[in-house]
């Protein structure tokens, strides 16, 4: 409709206004672009925070908590069975784990956490197509891959090291003489690290190249488990039937194997998995074995990515 002064009012038909411009100021980000170190980084601390149900719903720390508290607690026990075997007179228990056996006491909590944190640090990026916002600034595709990768290796490490500092702390305290404990625990350090180093590396590296092949988290979760336990299932039946040169070809195949292998290298002790000491697997072939399939994953994790569609 148009008024005696010519001007157009709303409610006139086709003329009729349909929107505004209106200047806002817009202006450019011209503060610090702190660049891919920064952007590798802050996806390490968001991964690790991840992992262990931080920033996350309740229930999400239930398990890495499970994982955390379940370990150090044994080894909390093991110290306080120590003191007080000292306090009656009873000397050492020879039952109790030490360093190198407690490794292989813990063993089934670091595969617990990478089969159920892996297919939630990598599934949800591809269901909900969030990884071209991840690689259209600085952060490169290995590096997305090997930050999640060194955060989970990371966050098993710790699940590792804490009954490990546990028992240390407690055998220092526990003893009067406090520089030789000192001593004498410091030289089992290096061993521990690099236990630690392969117990932490090898199953982050298999878990997550499994779950960056399976979107679906539950069937992720489950090769996750299959690839730990049917392999060793298997070892075990061959090695019991004595199928010469076969039993010693499978049992490097078992991961759960190879890891104790590599545990018993570093400390110089023999194997404690039953199947590994059944063969003529030296620990040394079990630690490269076990290395080799760490390194393998972590490539697989790493192609995959070089390829994903984002």
């Amino acid at each position: 409709m148009t008024s005696s002064d010519g001007v157009v009012r709303p409610g006139g038909g086709a003329s009729s206004p349909t929107g505004s411009i209106y200047d806002i100021g817009y202006r450019g980000y011209d503060g610090p672009r702190l660049g891919r170190r920064h952007a590798v980084a802050a996806l390490f601390r968001h991964s690790l925070r991840s992992v262990f149900g931080i920033g996350r719903p309740a229930r999400a720390k239930i398990l890495p908590l499970v994982c955390l508290a379940i370990p150090a607690l044994i080894a909390t026990v093991v110290v306080g069975m120590t003191a007080l075997a000292a306090r009656v007179g009873a000397g050492e228990i020879g039952l109790l784990p030490g360093h190198a056996e407690l490794v292989g006491v813990v063993s089934a909590f670091p595969t617990i956490l990478v089969a159920a944190q892996a297919p939630e640090l990598l599934g949800r990026d591809v269901r909900y197509r969030v990884l071209t916002l991840y690689f259209s600034r600085a952060l490169l595709r290995v590096d997305y891959a090997l930050s999640r990768l060194a955060a989970l290796a990371t966050a098993v490490a710790v699940v590792l090291l804490l009954p490990q500092v546990i028992l240390s702390v407690g055998a220092i305290l526990l003893t009067p003489d406090v520089s030789g404990a000192l001593g004498r625990e410091l030289a089992y350090w290096p061993a521990i690290l690099g236990s630690t180093l392969v117990n932490a590396f090898v199953p982050a590296a298999l878990a997550l190249a499994l779950a960056s092949l399976i979107v679906r988290r539950a069937y992720a979760t489950a090769a996750i488990f299959g690839v730990f336990i049917i392999p060793g299932i298997v070892a075990a039946i061959i090695v019991a039937l004595d199928l010469g040169s076969a039993s010693r070809q499978i049992v490097l195949l078992d991961i759960g194997a190879v890891l104790d292998g590599a545990n018993a290298w570093f400390f110089g002790i023999s194997a404690t998995n039953e199947t590994l000491a059944k063969t003529d697997v030296p620990t040394w072939e079990a630690l490269v074995a076990a290395i080799v399939a760490g390194a393998g994953a972590a490539a697989v994790l790493v192609q995959r990515y070089r390829t994903v569609a984002a």
